[in-house]
């Protein structure tokens, strides 16, 4: 799936105080996600290899290692990060982290990193199990259209987390249609101009 794009939206009630605690916390290990290997099934990507373990790069050392230290990485400097080059929405709005992640042209395997991330907001998240959706392939940054299958669906909550094979992906989408839009606008106009990111970060995460 190399060569397209991959998106990560999610939102999950949880309070400041946990936000900021989530931040400067490391991502936990992957045994917080009760079933790994179940990342693709049931969605569009069914049937190929989750490859947890980074075994396409066992001829690339550096890149592993490159990928394994971004997985000590606290969410606080993922995100900062991610804020330099563009592509996000990660804020702290209405008592919840929001965050709508773009890839453009690359790989899922930073996803992963990224899932891992989400994972353990979990254990700062309100009671409750919360959905993250992730999509992509050779589609717009748009949300998925009605009838789109994501690529996954990773349910987190104070006990952990867990892929599962179905959910209500209409329901889902419209849920997220708030972060989306603040996505969206962020790349309004004609480019000559820096992204307005006042309503996209938080302001723990800006420049």
């Amino acid at each position: 799936m190399s060569g397209r794009s991959f998106m990560l939206a999610t939102r999950v009630p949880m309070s400041r105080t946990g936000f900021e605690a989530w931040l400067d916390t490391p991502p936990p290990s992957l045994d917080v996600i009760e079933n790994p290997a179940a990342m693709w099934t049931g969605w569009a990507a069914a049937g190929d290899a989750a490859d947890w373990d980074l075994t396409a790069f066992a001829d690339s050392p550096h890149i592993v290692a490159a990928m394994r230290a971004d997985q000590r990485k606290t969410p606080r400097e993922l995100l900062t990060d991610r804020v330099k080059t563009g592509g996000c929405v990660a804020r702290h709005r209405d008592e919840a982290l929001e965050l709508y992640l773009y890839d453009y042209h690359a790989d899922f395997y930073r996803t992963r990193t990224e899932l891992l991330m989400l994972a353990g907001a979990g254990r700062y998240a309100d009671v409750g199990a919360h959905p993250v959706l992730f999509w992509g392939g050779n589609v717009y940054a748009d949300l998925p259209i009605a009838g789109d299958p994501p690529l996954s669906v990773l349910v987190v909550s104070r006990a952990g987390a867990h892929f599962v094979d179905r959910y209500p992906i209409d329901a889902l989408v419209e849920s997220l249609r708030p972060i989306e839009a603040a996505f969206l606008a962020r790349y309004e106009g004609d480019g000559s101009a820096e992204p307005d990111l006042t309503d996209a970060v938080d302001p723990d995460l800006r420049p």
